[in-house]
């Protein structure tokens, strides 16, 4: 799992509190976590946009 944080002060962003998981982690995940992920990062996702932050979706 790689989680990086660079938040400047005063300011965050999507990337500032997405999780990526690679590949082999994410085969280690069960449906039930799989599924919280999911639904933490739509509320992260959600949570800054309703802050009016710009945002760029990784493309993968």
């Amino acid at each position: 799992m790689c989680l990086a944080i660079s938040i400047t002060e005063g300011t965050v962003n999507f990337e500032d509190v997405a999780v990526y998981f690679s590949w082999e982690e994410w085969g280690l995940l069960d449906e039930a976590q799989r599924c919280l992920y999911h639904d933490v990062m739509l509320e992260n996702l959600a949570l800054i946009t309703s802050l009016g932050k710009g945002l760029s979706l990784p493309l993968t």
